[in-house]
């Protein structure tokens, strides 16, 4: 085993691995090891990162660790599709096949550039995909290359099967013969010119393709390179710091923060207040060397962004994103003091408060982006309480510098009532000043866009078929439901009597949810009958929203919804008990009458079609958003703009969903990986048209859009503002596609930021004493009680037992005996008999994070994941899916596991450890 790890092998690890690719396959690694090999591939030192790890997995001086080791890492090669590192160490001493793989490289190199243009890399994806040169992740992502830029997918293509594969060339090569063979006759060296123009890869008055300048020969062999040695390329140009020129408005926002003094700098979308945070970041490190600035931004999406910005133009400073599947993000005492900028979501900051591993007092600048957003129970706010205590017991405290486009007015429907809303978030925020532009305002206006806008009304539809299907759908379920034991239960037959008439409204699917929450607490003793309104209720809200999609889109998206929302449940209908599966086949029948169905074109969507074909046609360049209601019509909607205009002028359209990432009681989020990919795509052009929900209306930064469509969306005051900003462009448009009570509400709205104007104006006049009096009068008001910023699990929370049932079926899942917090945010479950209670599934994608999909081992509903602790597998559980049980209580379902008011004991990594340590022995003895 030892033998075939020569220095070949060695060096071809070097030359091709990505380290972090495999390090989730070396769980004993430590923290420290694994934080030095992602800084160094991070900072664009690969080769070094490689060195590092390969030392700490094959220079163990334990033999048998080393061998273990050894296997694993073939194992994780094989994993990852690194097949020319296999084959590497498996053929240590066969050569056979080298000097067929050279020349295939060579010829392939040697090939004109323009050879990428020609290559169909739609037709070779699957053909590589099937031989395993390439993987599904990256089948998909090289097929939203090639909607945009064919030379470019294909590019791509090649770095990564040459990153991965030793024999690179010849699969490309044989690829080629089965889909363009004529293409072949390029890479042929004795190739003429005559045999190029007869298969038209030449034209008459060219020399042969073979005979290339130098300079173009080493062009293209940069240009494949480039893309193996991407991070060391990228880290070389952050040693050069770009030059900031902020403008005299810019400079005049950053002034109050440049003193000292906290502030919320206040401007429109797209006037750069993110370049005024660096700037204020850059100024505040100058001043106090020793200094520690975090910004948080409520998203990750946002928070990657701001990142990557700052990173660049921060070169000579140390920055750390935190990020919710790191370690670090419940560890940031392991990294304050090596780094000094640091990026995070508010809700992983308090993490850490509440946990003791750090203050405030070890930040010296805390930046809020979207900080209007501090109110309430809102993260934001709860960060704010920490620092509001510490400043009146007289402990160290950060500056303040609050970013927004806009402080809103709340829910205030009067001037006074919007001047004191922004009152209350400058108490807050602990700011007696907001930082606006006053002296350069003429040439601020300059660059704050004034878009056309249209409104496009909506009619009504003249016949609709499919809706009137789903309405019968939903009235079957119903009917069924007031046959059951429901109707005789006194506390649920008022609720159920309230039901909403109007089935396609958001308050139909908040009663389905409400509804099903009420049944699994109150009948306690009717498993079965729970389990059957669990899936009614689950089935009546898919049909609502099916007619929110039918509303706007054509029947082929509402089966696609349909489908797409029971994948999962569908794939078990063979299992499924007597009543799921009756409702599944009601979808299958639905899908089938619905293909049938001879319905025309939606005429709302050929309203937004045509516009945006107008809108196509009337711009150049097109870059777009375009914001719905759900999430469910923001794919169907991509989709459609991407299949039926991708051919229009001006390259096309190529729309990308962009939605939420937290997941609804009836909708899965869009993971973060996900959006960061489609706003990068975005802004290197790959899309040209983001279909958002709210959440693209504010906090991402997106460039300069010419054309903005709300398709029947709507939002509050600051939506409005945010989404008009957007179209940033000279000569933008947005335009309002959308149907009577849409239109209402955008009145509303509309009256909300003339409102919030007047209030603002009327706060930039207040005389400065009657300002600071009012803040801090509101500061006064206030909560703060005793040890509220202690950790969560400490805070009003009752000794007593309680026990954990699905919330599907009744199950019983664990004790509260068996139940601990770890590292302050984790609930895991240290009882072995618990396995005995679910189904584990093993994740496609397993990380240390994520091993495996924790089921109820009855009905299947989620549970939870697992995570890796050394060696040991820990189910961590999901609160959503129990209903708390206490004797003598009636069953509860609680949102968050910050609001359970149970008391749960706190577990270490040692003490967890030896639990699980001592269940395998147990397990082992038992054995023999």
């Amino acid at each position: 085993m030892e033998e075939n790890i020569t220095q070949k092998f060695v060096t071809d690890v070097v030359e091709h691995l990505e380290p972090t690719d495999i390090l989730d396959y070396f769980p004993a690694l430590n923290d420290d090891d694994i934080y030095t090999i992602e800084q160094l591939q991070k900072n664009g030192k690969r080769e070094d990162a490689c060195l590092s790890f390969l030392d700490l997995v094959l220079k163990h001086d334990d033999t048998t660790v080393r061998n273990e080791n050894i296997n694993i890492l073939v194992n994780a090669f094989r994993e990852e599709g690194y097949q020319r590192l296999v084959e590497s160490y498996e053929n240590a001493d066969e050569s056979d096949q080298t000097a067929t793989t050279e020349f295939m490289e060579f010829l392939i190199k040697m090939t004109k550039p323009d050879l990428m243009n020609e290559i169909d890399a739609a037709s070779l994806i699957p053909i590589l995909l099937e031989k395993g040169y390439l993987k599904v992740k990256d089948q998909q992502y090289l097929n939203s290359l090639q909607v945009g830029d064919r030379s470019e997918a294909c590019k791509e293509m090649v770095r990564r099967i040459k990153k991965k594969h030793k024999d690179w060339a010849v699969a490309l090569f044989n690829a080629l013969k089965q889909t363009q063979p004529n293409l072949l006759t390029k890479l042929d060296p004795g190739a003429t010119n005559e045999e190029l123009v007869q298969k038209g890869l030449a034209s008459s008055d060219t020399g042969p393709l073979t005979e290339q300048p130098e300079s173009e020969e080493e062009e293209y062999n940069s240009d494949l390179e480039k893309y193996d040695n991407e991070e060391s390329e990228k880290s070389q140009k952050r040693r050069k710091v770009p030059e900031m020129n902020l403008r005299p408005y810019q400079l005049e926002l950053a002034e109050t923060a440049d003193s000292g003094q906290n502030t919320i700098i206040c401007a429109h979308t797209g006037t750069g207040k993110t370049w005024v945070a660096l700037h204020i970041t850059k100024e505040h490190l100058l001043k106090n060397p020793d200094g520690r600035v975090v910004f948080l931004a409520r998203t990750n999406a946002l928070v990657e962004q701001q990142y990557n910005l700052f990173q660049k133009y921060l070169p000579d400073r140390k920055v750390y994103h935190l990020h919710t599947a790191t370690k670090e993000c419940l560890g940031m005492h392991l990294i304050i003091n090596d780094h000094q900028v640091f990026f995070m979501t508010p809700q992983i900051l308090l993490n850490n408060i509440n946990n003791k591993r750090v203050s405030l007092g070890e930040i010296t600048l805390l930046i809020l982006d979207e900080c209007h957003h501090s109110r309430k129970k809102e993260p934001y706010n709860n960060v704010m309480k920490h620092y509001l205590a510490r400043k009146r017991n007289k402990e160290t405290i950060p500056q303040i510098v609050g970013l927004t486009a806009t402080i809103g007015v709340g829910d205030s429907s009067t001037e006074d009532g919007a001047l004191q809303h922004m009152l209350r978030i400058c108490a807050n925020l602990d700011t007696l000043e907001i930082s606006t532009v006053r002296r350069n305002l003429e040439e601020f206006q300059k660059h704050v866009a004034v878009p056309k806008e249209e409104t496009i009304k909506m009619g009504q539809k003249e016949k609709d078929p499919l809706k009137i299907l789903i309405f019968e759908n939903i009235a079957h379920i119903e009917a069924y439901i007031k046959t059951t034991e429901l109707m005789n239960n006194k506390h649920l037959l008022p609720m159920w009597n309230k039901r909403p008439d109007k089935k396609d409204g958001k308050h139909y699917q908040k009663w389905t949810v409400h509804f099903r929450n009420k049944v699994s607490c109150k009948l306690r003793n009717n498993k079965e009958l729970v389990r059957v309104i669990y899936t009614a209720m689950t089935h009546l809200a898919a049909y609502n929203e099916a007619l929110d999609v039918n509303y706007l889109m054509n029947k082929e998206h509402v089966i696609e919804h349909m489908e797409r929302k029971f994948e999962e449940d569908l794939k078990t209908l063979d299992s499924a008990s007597e009543k799921e599966r009756e409702f599944l086949l009601m979808i299958i029948e639905f899908c089938k009458k619905v293909e049938k169905m001879k319905v025309e074109m939606n005429p709302y969507l050929k309203l937004m079609r045509d516009k945006v074909v107008e809108l196509v046609t009337e711009y150049e360049e097109i870059k777009g958003m375009v914001f719905v209601q759900t999430r469910a019509t923001a794919f169907a909607l991509a989709q459609y703009l991407s299949q039926e205009l991708g051919s229009l002028g001006n390259g096309g359209l190529r729309a990308g969903p962009f939605t939420g990432t937290n997941s609804s009681e009836t909708s899965r989020g869009m993971p973060d990986t996900q959006k960061n990919e489609t706003l990068e795509n975005f802004k290197r052009g790959i899309l040209n048209v983001l279909v958002a929900t709210s959440v693209g209306s504010e906090g991402i930064d997106v460039p300069d859009c010419n054309f903005i469509i709300t398709y029947n969306y709507t939002g509050n005051e600051a939506n409005v503002i945010q989404m008009s900003g957007r179209a940033r462009q000279k000569s933008s448009t947005v335009a309002h596609i959308s149907d009577q009570a849409i239109q209402k509400r955008e009145e509303i709205s509309l009256q909300k930021a003339k409102l919030m104007y007047e209030a603002f104006r009327r706060l930039n006049s207040m005389l400065p004493e009657d300002r600071r009096r009012k803040i801090l009068n509101y500061q006064e008001e206030i909560r703060v009680v005793g040890d509220l910023f202690s950790s969560e699990e400490d805070t009003y929370k009752v000794k007593k037992p309680f026990r954990l049932i699905c919330f599907k079926c009744h199950a019983d899942a664990v004790n509260s005996e068996d139940l601990r917090i770890y590292v302050g945010q984790h609930r895991v479950v240290t009882n072995p008999d618990f396995r005995s209670r679910c189904d584990f599934d093993k994740s496609t994608a397993p990380s240390r994070y994520t091993i495996s999909t924790i089921k109820c081992a009855k009905c299947k509903l989620k549970w939870g994941t697992t995570f890796k602790i050394d060696e040991f597998e820990i189910p961590v559980l999901k609160v959503a899916a129990f209903l708390f049980e206490s004797a003598g209580e009636e069953p509860r379902k609680i949102k968050k596991w910050g609001r359970v008011d149970f008391f749960i004991e706190s577990i270490n990594k040692s003490d967890l450890l030896e639990i699980y340590k001592e269940i395998v022995d147990v397990e082992e003895t038992e054995e023999q």
